[in-house]
């Protein structure tokens, strides 16, 4: 039961901590990115262009499949992985759905919730795969 819960509150954590780990990343790279990034910190204000949303897109979907990989990592049980994806998929809909509606493109909202749950259970797959490599190659 605590590695359950343990591996659900450190994916989330890692969720978080990924997506702005690879924004940072991004800004290092891409110097017009981070002048909207810090408006969007400082102001609250969407003025990210088409591409760098979808910049912010990809992000997402990386830190979900990151927050999948720890999160089956750590528990080794699939429920956790499962209660991860619910959490983060029902937290994504009410601010992007709900909340953050009219503050962004609709394209965006949905971009944000649409790959969440998916991609979540894929880091799960990943690191699920990546256990089973191991054990196959111990055995040759």
């Amino acid at each position: 039961m605590m590695r359950n819960v343990l591996g659900v509150v450190v994916g989330l954590v890692m969720w978080m901590v990924g997506f702005y780990a690879l924004a940072i990343g991004l800004a290092q790279l891409w110097p017009d990115y981070a002048i909207h990034g810090r408006q969007w910190v400082r102001e609250g204000v969407f003025t990210f262009t088409p591409a760098m949303a979808c910049g912010n897109l990809a992000l997402w979907v990386l830190a979900e499949i990151w927050a999948g990989w720890v999160t089956a990592k750590i528990s080794k049980r699939r429920g956790a992985v499962s209660v991860l994806a619910g959490l983060l998929g029902v937290y994504l809909a009410a601010v992007h759905l709900v909340l953050y509606w009219p503050r962004f493109p609709w394209w965006y909202n949905l971009g944000v919730v649409i790959p969440a749950v998916p991609a979540v259970l894929l880091g799960a797959v990943l690191a699920n795969g990546s256990s089973a490599e191991r054990v196959r190659s111990s055995h040759a």
